[in-house]
């Protein structure tokens, strides 16, 4: 099980949400064109703020560092706009929504096809 300092919540602009299990993780799972664009908000699950950046621009790498600085309010906010979109569910914590998540949750809590552990990847194109 992963301590909380490790797990990332990445919410994007539409206020959907991916976890990812570490910080190495979070980079192989996001695409430095979207982080270039500043399309994510990244958060501890115990609310350090995690500083995304494409050093190289949209085809390089994607780097990922948990950061000091307290964004607990702002993470308090996205979870409250993810949740609210999800009548009829309790609202969890940081921590019990990146667990449910990482866990596949419930089918209600899913909404859809797996999208949670990362919507932000673009799907590619079928080989013909």
């Amino acid at each position: 099980m992963n301590h909380p300092a490790d797990l990332v919540l990445v919410f994007d602009r539409d206020e959907e949400l991916a976890v990812f299990p570490s910080l190495p993780a979070a980079e192989a799972g996001l695409e430095a064109i979207d982080v270039a664009d500043g399309e994510f908000a990244a958060f501890t699950a115990e609310g350090r703020i995690v500083d995304l950046r494409a050093p190289e621009g949209a085809e390089g790498p994607v780097l990922v560092a948990r950061t000091e600085e307290d964004g607990r309010e702002d993470l308090e906010r996205h979870l409250a706009r993810f949740w609210s979109r999800r009548p009829g569910h309790a609202p969890l914590g940081p921590e019990g929504t990146a667990r449910l998540l990482l866990d596949g949750g419930s089918r209600a809590a899913r909404r859809g096809p797996r999208r949670f552990r990362n919507p932000f990847r673009r799907r590619r194109a079928p080989r013909s």
